[in-house]
């Protein structure tokens, strides 16, 4: 009995949500593969329903997205993953306009994998968030980021992981960790600009820096950073709401911090 059979030969809904939960089994580890895309098609046939790439633009999105998500919790996106995403959504007939959000946290993946294999991000010199920051001799900036500033008197306890010098980040370490914001005040926005030699803190015209170094008290959250001062705390928050932001942050400030 063909799989057709098993829906009295004539409910077409039903099979073609059979035929759209195999294309997300095959889907589910982030790849597809030839003998996929064979057995796909073989299942489109016997099912006599329209392929995937017919179905409305936000069916064929959460099935993409199914795979993307098996990459993200591997941790790592390389130019193997890369094809096998794309491989993926050219069978889903997705344009990158239709995934707009998902490219965007995927570029943030990849940033993210690039920097733990030793290749850390330049950002341009002629880049507006660099604009009116006094850079000093070899320094590169790496990584901007737009933040909401706040002064915070007391921490109760969240204290955040600290980013030691000359010590290592430990994988998702930052994601437990939420910015203790009750009673903080705040200060105004900005954008926080990590470089080789300095934490640079840019408001309008304004900026401020500190020096990496064992004395400087840096603190990650997954989702912002806080400077330890001798009293309070200054807390910048991440107005990005990937949760690959803390990571790509942990992870520089593990590398520059030496």
């Amino acid at each position: 009995m063909g799989i057709k059979d098993w829906f009295g030969g004539g409910d077409k809904a039903k099979k073609k949500a059979a035929y759209r939960d195999a294309v997300k089994d095959a889907v589910s580890d982030g790849k597809l593969s030839n003998t996929d895309l064979v057995d796909l098609n073989n299942l489109q046939q016997e099912l006599d329903v329209t392929g995937a790439a017919d179905d409305r633009t936000v069916i064929r999105r959460e099935l993409f997205n199914e795979a993307v998500d098996a990459v993200r919790e591997k941790g790592k996106l390389g130019p193997q993953e890369a094809a096998d995403l794309a491989k993926i959504q050219k069978f889903l007939a997705l344009r990158d306009d239709q995934l707009e959000q998902t490219k965007w946290d995927l570029a943030r993946l990849r940033t993210l994998t690039e920097i733990r294999q030793g290749t850390l991000p330049v950002v341009g010199a002629t880049n507006v968030a660099l604009r009116g920051v006094q850079m000093e001799d070899e320094e590169v900036a790496h990584y901007t980021v737009p933040v909401d500033i706040m002064d915070q008197s007391s921490t109760r306890g969240a204290d955040g992981v600290a980013a030691r010098w000359g010590g290592g980040y430990d994988l998702g370490s930052a994601s437990s960790h939420v910015l203790p914001e009750s009673g903080a005040k705040p200060v105004g926005e900005g954008t926080l600009i990590i470089t080789n030699k300095r934490l640079v803190v840019k408001t309008g015209s304004r900026t401020a820096a500190i020096k990496y170094s064992s004395a400087e008290q840096i603190f990650l959250y997954g989702d912002g950073i806080r400077l330890q001062r001798t009293v309070g705390s200054t807390m910048l928050k991440f107005r990005s709401k990937s949760e690959d932001t803390a990571e790509i942050v942990g992870e520089l400030l593990a590398a520059v911090m030496r």
